[in-house]
């Protein structure tokens, strides 16, 4: 079982995961390294749950 990560970025239409991410402090980093259509965004339990069973 594939285990996933808590915080993501998105970007702006949320229509990709462009990472994941342990900290949230990893994930901003990562979103303005992106640029400024991404953001950093925590997954809810159910979302892991979710994105864990398609993996």
């Amino acid at each position: 079982m594939t285990t996933v990560a808590p915080y993501v970025v998105l970007n702006c239409p949320v229509t990709e995961i462009l990472g994941f991410y342990d900290m949230e402090e990893e994930a901003s980093a990562a979103a303005t390294a992106f640029g400024q259509c991404s953001f950093a965004y925590k997954l809810s339990p159910q979302e892991i749950t979710a994105l864990e069973a398609q993996a």
